[in-house]
């Protein structure tokens, strides 16, 4: 019984740190604003093509 408790926590501490690891370096390389403005122009194109309804 204790050697699950350990193993689990074990993973649990690996898996904090992988995410850690992962998010700190999408934060440190601005990935999350590189990968938008790869996007943008996918987005804006697809968003221009949408029907609009205009009323003034």
């Amino acid at each position: 019984m204790k050697k699950k408790v350990l193993k689990f926590l074990l993973t649990l501490v690996l898996a904090a740190v992988g995410f850690f690891v992962v998010t700190f370096t999408v934060y440190m390389f601005n990935l999350d604003m590189k990968a938008t403005s790869l996007l943008a122009p996918l987005l804006e194109k697809w968003y221009d093509r949408l029907p609009r309804k205009q009323y003034i």
